[in-house]
């Protein structure tokens, strides 16, 4: 699982690169394709700790009020995205990029037929392969679920946050972005995640 869950990470780093690269889609396109994988698994992720609450039989009366809370910092850190890239693209008018990304077509389709139900597949058979199918659900921590999850979606929102405030201060290139963006990335997947997950577990070490 952990092999697959590294391969999982590395590939969010390199996808973008080969939109950016071979697809020539611009900064813009490939953060709105990020939105709807962030989107997606915020969902897969209230599976996820729903699955492992029925398994064990917890109450957790505040889970939909977690699940807004992941919602709300995603949101936060698109906004965030979205006033970095007026700061990018000056001329760039959001809602018509917006259109164009659902109405670029792919073998012939507009990418919304094709694209997203594709995003929201990998999703789930990954959910499927990853968490159900090997049973994690049975013993992994319902709280160390959660707060990765939370963790995660904070650091999302202070990346879009300072991505924003480095193209506020900074001129910047659509290039030059994308490689903060993710070195960000790398940053908390491979970082500060791993290292703020250490950290929670050594609480409970230590009682």
């Amino acid at each position: 699982m952990a092999i697959q869950h590294y391969i999982s990470r590395i590939s969010d780093l390199v996808i973008p690169l080969l939109l950016y690269f071979v697809w020539n889609w611009d900064l813009h396109f490939i953060l709105l394709f990020s939105y709807l994988d962030l989107i997606v698994g915020i969902f897969m992720n209230y599976f996820k700790e729903r699955r492992i609450k029925q398994y064990k039989k917890l109450k957790q009366p505040f889970a939909k009020r977690r699940a807004f809370q992941y919602f709300t910092l995603g949101l936060l850190g698109i906004i965030f995205f979205e006033l970095a890239i007026t700061q990018i693209y000056p001329s760039l008018n959001l809602w018509s990029s917006f259109i164009n990304f659902l109405m670029l077509e792919e073998m012939g389709v507009p990418q919304f037929v094709l694209v997203f139900p594709l995003v929201i597949l990998l999703n789930y058979q990954q959910y499927q392969s990853l968490f159900i199918k090997t049973k994690v659900y049975s013993f992994y921590p319902l709280n160390y679920l959660e707060n990765t999850n939370k963790k995660n979606y904070q650091l999302y929102a202070l990346s879009g946050l300072l991505i924003f405030g480095m193209s506020f201060l900074f001129p910047s290139t659509p290039l030059l972005s994308l490689f903060l963006i993710l070195g960000l990335k790398f940053l908390t997947d491979f970082v500060m995640i791993p290292f703020l997950n250490r950290k929670f577990i050594k609480q409970f070490v230590h009682l």
